[in-house]
Formats: C-alpha cells, structure tokens, sequence
C-alpha cells in the first residue's frame, strides 16, 4: 500500500514539474523573443505614426504640428550715430540692445496639393504674427533710438561712391534716424519710402518694417518629397516677396529640406541642410552631442553652421568646406541691392574670429552659447525637432557718406569725401520653437521603453512565472492534504468496521 502510494505521488509530482516547465517556457519565449526585437517593433510603430501619405495621422500631425512658436527681435539703438556720419572710417560704433520684442508666430499649411502617384506634395505657407499675450510688455511701444535707416541705405547702394546732390535730395544727410523701436518691425512710412515704394515686390507693400512685410500674407510656396525617408526634401520653392525661385538638384548639389517637414531616423544624418525662406538660401545644421532631456529622452544636438559651399574640396562632405562668420543674403531682401550689401549671421557674431571682430569694430557684442548659439534638439527615432533656438542676426555693410557737423550740432552738410562701408547690425531674431507636452510625453515613453523595456519584460515573465508556480504549488499542497485526511479516516474506521463483522457472523 504504502509502495503503491509513493509512486503515484511520484507521478503527481513528475507531472507537476512537466507542467511548470512548460509554463515557464511559454512564457520565457515569447518574452526572449519581445526583448530580441522590442527596439525594432517599437521603432516601426514610431515611423508608422510619422508616415507622410494622405488621410495619415502623419499627414494630420504635419499639417497641424503641436508647437508653439515664439519670436523675440532684439534691434539695435546707436548711441554715437554722429560721430559715426563724422568719421565713419575709425569710429567705433556704439551700441546697445533692445529688450526682445516677442511676438507669436502662427505658420499655416494651404494650398495642400498631392502628386498623381502621392510621392509628392505642394503646399504654401501664411505666415501671422501677433504680439505675445504675456512677453511683450506695453510699455514696449513707447521704446524710441537711433537705428541705422534701412531704406536710405539700400537706395544708397544704385549711386556711387560720390554720389550726386539729388540723392541727398532725397534721402537725407544721415545714414541714421531717430525713431519708435516697435515701428520698425510693424511698420511705418517716410517720404523716402513713398519715393522707393514702386519697386517693392510682394503682398505688403503699404508700409515698411521687418514684420510688416510678412506679416498675414502668403509668402512660400514649396514641393517636396513625401517618401518616408526622404520627405521634407526641398524639390522647388518659390516666393512672392522677391523674384526667387529654384528647383533641386539644379540649384543645389545638396538635399535641402524645407524646415518644416523631418526625416526620421536620425542617427546616419550628421548633417543636414535646411532652406531658410526668409533669406532665400539653406543653413547647414551639423550633430553636436546627445543629450538626456525632457526627463529621459535622449535626443540630438545640431548646431547650425554658415558654409561656403562654393569653396568645398568634396561637396558631400561639409568638413571640406569653410565655414563663414556672415553670408550674403542681399537678393533675398531686395532685388535691386548688389550682391555683398546683406548679411546674415549669429547673434553678436557669435563665434566670429578675432580678425571679424576687430574689423568690425564695434563696442556693445556680448557673445554667448547660452543666448546666442542657434541650436536645435531632435528626438532621433521620429526625427522631431523638441526645441529650437533659430537664433539669426541681419546687418547691413552700408556706405555711410561722411558729413560736416554745423556748429550748432544737430544739421549735417556733405562734404566731398568718399563713402566708406561699414558693417552695421540690424536686428537678430530669437526664435523658439516648443513642442507640447502630449507628444513630449509619447515620445518619453517610446525612449524608456526602448531604454528599459527588456529589464521590466523579462521581471514581469519571472514574477509571472513564480506566480503561476507558486499558484501550482499550493493547489498541489492543498491536494495532498485533503488525500491525507480522507487517508486518515479511512484508517480509524478499519478497526470498528472488523468488530461488526465479527458480531454479525
């Protein structure tokens, strides 16, 4: 009996372990296999939600990005403007910043126009600015200075180096004027600019200002790419505030991607170009580092550079190309202005040799990464740009005629002496773009997934193997006690049973 009753708990027992080793493989494998391939399962669901195609909720996030966008423009006020127009030569000019004036900048996709095979798509931008409800202050528009007067200097640039008494006529003695600071982005006009009005191109012409110009109208027209490793590359752009236009790759032995539209899949892509319609050019944008951010996405660091891409040894490769302090950007402002008349550069000429700096000789740059490096932070998988500092400076290498200063200090007389050119600042524009919290909330996940995700798959599988183990383990304990008591009873009952048996014969 009791031979009997080893061996079937053996059985029992053999037959509990098969089933427990069972389980725990049908749990390991699909678990090892989920660890194996969970980055790439995780990647393909990412490059499924940022597909551009139509009735996509790539296509939807594309036309409606959750961002927000602000602009601060910083002029600046020259403090010895008629020193400057005295001896332009050796001077140094004097400046000083404005506070930033901010703005909401509102870009709105229309015009949307699929190719016949969907592997393109044509779109416009309208572009708003509004006062910031809470960064611009009120006080703002009271804020007057000295700014270099723009209008006077590009209509300086069609005389010579001499020019005639009608161009004093017209434009005044001083390269310089006394004005509101808030006019000078919104817009303001002046007899010159009645006078020059006729040649202006574009949408706004009623005024003259850096904002004004663009603002509420239809500036950019593009084509680009749809393909999903390839969208966003610039096949032709257009704008209607200057004749400018041009197609790739004939204009540019480069990719060019519009700036509003990214590639994902960002780790084979040190270097990017992106086209800046506002100065009618691209602007390199180079891999820096990676960075934790966002309380635990890692995303990608790219630093925008000025290249010469006309001085490149290899053009594929930008560590062969020079890298410059200022580009010229003249056409993009005005087609009437010479090449070598507008500039563009970092804010304060950040990063600027020494021998630019000392040419330009001026007093009020405080150049700083911290304010002044444009730089862009990209989550790498989705390819989507987190946060961007655009952060630009215009200038202007104006000829300033040198004047007689009356006695009485406040009327200037040209004298017969030259223009000299000098290389005045404009304004800079600090541009910050945000992205929601929704998407930054997505996109952390998808990051500690990939980060963690093995870890917390193969606990869980062990927690639920112990578990279900464990559950096993009690059933059969609970099993075993309940054959022992009914054993048991049986045992106790033999002897009375016996007894009956004996009375009864």
């Amino acid at each position: 009996m009791t031979n009997a009753s080893n061996t079937q708990r053996n059985k029992k027992l053999t037959k509990r372990i098969l089933i427990e080793v069972i389980v725990a493989i049908a749990i390991l494998a699909p678990a090892i296999y989920l660890c194996v391939n969970l980055k790439p399962i995780i990647i393909g669901q990412v490059l499924k939600i940022v597909e551009l195609k139509p009735n996509s909720q790539g296509f939807e996030t594309w036309l409606s990005p959750p961002t927000t966008i602000t602009r601060g423009y910083h002029l600046f006020n020259i403090s010895n403007a008629m020193e400057i127009v005295t001896d332009p030569s050796s001077t140094t000019i004097q400046l000083k910043e404005t506070r930033a004036y901010d703005y909401h900048l509102f870009a709105t996709k229309k015009d949307v126009r699929w190719s016949d095979d969907n592997k393109a798509l044509s779109y416009s931008i309208y572009r708003l600015f509004n006062r910031h409800s809470t960064k611009f202050e009120p006080s703002a528009v009271n804020d007057t200075g000295v700014f270099v007067d723009l209008l006077r200097a590009i209509f300086r640039t069609q005389f010579e180096s001499r020019p005639a008494s009608s161009f004093f006529d017209l434009g005044g003695n001083n390269a310089f004027n006394y004005g509101n600071a808030i006019e000078q982005l919104e817009g303001f006009t002046s007899p010159l600019f009645e006078t020059v009005r006729e040649k202006m191109t574009g949408p706004n012409t009623a005024k003259s200002g850096f904002i004004y110009r663009y603002n509420g109208s239809r500036s950019y027209n593009f084509t680009i790419r749809s393909g999903l490793m390839e969208k966003g590359q610039v096949l032709s752009f257009a704008s209607e505030n200057v004749p400018f236009s041009f197609s790739s790759p004939d204009k540019y032995p480069l990719t060019i991607y519009d700036g509003l539209t990214f590639v994902p899949m960002l780790f084979d892509k040190p270097v990017m170009h992106i086209f800046q319609a506002d100065f009618c050019r691209p602007i390199t944008v180079k891999f820096n580092r990676v960075l934790t951010m966002f309380s635990g996405i890692d995303v990608h660091e790219y630093v925008i550079k000025f290249i010469d891409f006309d001085q490149c040894t290899n053009i594929s490769d930008i560590n062969t190309c020079p890298e410059l302090d200022k580009l010229d950007v003249s056409k993009c402002i005005s087609a009437t202005l010479p090449d070598n008349t507008v500039f563009l550069s970092k804010p304060h000429f950040y990063g600027a040799s020494n021998e630019t700096m000392e040419n330009l000789n001026i007093e009020g740059f405080t150049p700083t990464r911290d304010q002044h490096e444009a730089l862009i932070y990209f989550e790498p998988y989705s390819g989507t740009p987190l946060r961007a500092h655009h952060r630009i400076q215009l200038n202007i290498d104006a000829i300033i005629d040198p004047m007689k200063q009356s006695e009485y200090g406040s009327e200037l007389t040209p004298t017969k002496r030259r223009g000299v050119r000098r290389m005045i600042p404009l304004v800079w524009i600090d541009q910050e773009v945000n992205i929601d919290d929704a998407t930054i909330g997505k996109l952390r996940l998808v990051h500690l997934a990939i980060r963690h995700g093995k870890v917390v798959i193969m606990v869980a599988a062990i927690l639920l193997i112990i578990l279900i183990i464990g559950i096993l383990e009690c059933l059969a304990k609970r099993a075993t006690r309940k054959e022992r008591r009914r054993r048991g009873g049986h045992q106790k009952e033999d002897p009375l049973m016996q007894q009956m048996t004996s009375i009864n014969q």
